[in-house]
């Protein structure tokens, strides 16, 4: 994993403390600054009373949605109706009062109105799983101030059954700028939250490109970091498995490394790390990766094909 040693040294960092987490850190200067209209996060519930000081303090409203109290998948009962539809939320919902430890999910904004906007997300609630209705999720995403043409994008491809989303966005781009890169968006070093319709979507690169310029006023050494991140050479299998490399693309299909990192969410999916680090050199022939080792060849990682979140590997380097 990448390690965060750079934070912004005064703005939104009050947030950080109060959250006790750097999580969606840019989204939240990017509500501070105007240019996105609604977030939602989870805040820990023994937290809420300072965050709350802190919305306060910077003019931001907030509401207060439901209370996740999480619980491993291989541990929800038989009895609960839908459970075999959950994705990657996995908890139970209770009214945010309730006196049980958890994480609340709280939406907030500088618009009062926009408040009620917000999008349930799925939950246990008793005995079956509550989905948010279709409509909600239809328009969630205008809410969240997402370009139209991403929008569409991802109702198309945001199918795990059919789709690779991040292998779709990787073929409808013929650039790849860093202000679309999505892959870091969940340790802290990414302009946007949202998957782009191509790495070079010109509203997407629109939106980012005012908020770069205020951040950068503010936080100039934080912006270094972000852009050095987000410009380093990426392994890309799908949405929850992907590696980053310090080193260079030696051509379209090869790296050459000194270091590898894991920076996909979910840490069981790590299951390449050990056999990339002890190469240097790797390059990626159709689904076989072959790993180097001072230009000999040590190992061969084939990357099987699944019925649910399809693999489709790629290497790809932002500037």
């Amino acid at each position: 994993m990448i390690k965060i040693p750079v934070l912004p040294k005064s703005f939104c960092r009050d947030f950080i403390e109060a959250k006790g987490d750097a999580g969606q850190l840019v989204m939240y200067m990017s509500l501070l600054l105007g240019y996105k209209p609604l977030l939602d996060d989870w805040i820990p519930k023994s937290r809420i009373g300072e965050f709350k000081k802190v919305c306060k303090r910077h003019g931001i409203f907030l509401r207060e949605d439901v209370l996740f109290v999480k619980i491993d998948k291989q541990k929800i009962g038989n009895e609960i109706l839908g459970r075999e539809n959950l994705t990657t939320t996995s908890a139970y919902g209770f009214p945010p009062g309730v006196d049980l430890e958890g994480t609340i999910h709280v939406f907030l904004s500088k618009n009062i109105e926009l408040l009620n906007h917000g999008m349930w997300y799925p939950v246990i609630v008793k005995n079956r799983v509550i989905f948010q209705a279709r409509a909600d999720l239809l328009r969630y995403g205008y809410v969240l101030g997402y370009p139209e043409c991403c929008i569409k994008f991802f109702r198309k491809y945001n199918d795990w059954d059919k789709y690779s989303h991040l292998y779709e966005i990787y073929k409808n781009s013929n650039y790849y700028h860093f202000y679309c890169n999505p892959l870091l968006k969940d340790i802290v070093y990414s302009y946007i939250y949202h998957m782009p319709c191509s790495f070079a979507c010109r509203q997407t690169v629109k939106l980012v490109g005012g908020l770069y310029k205020e951040i950068k006023k503010r936080e100039p050494e934080f912006v270094a970091t972000i852009d050095r991140y987000l410009k380093m050479p990426f392994l890309v299998f799908y949405e929850h498995k992907f590696y980053a490399f310090e080193g260079r693309l030696t051509d379209k299909n090869e790296i050459s490394y000194s270091e590898v990192h894991f920076v996909s969410p979910n840490e069981s999916n790590n299951i390449y790390q050990e056999r990339l680090s002890r190469g240097n050199c790797l390059r990626l022939e159709g689904r076989s990766i072959i790993i180097y080792k001072n230009k000999k060849a040590i190992d061969n990682i084939c990357v099987p094909f699944t019925n649910f979140a399809c693999e489709y590997p790629y290497i790809i380097q932002f500037s």
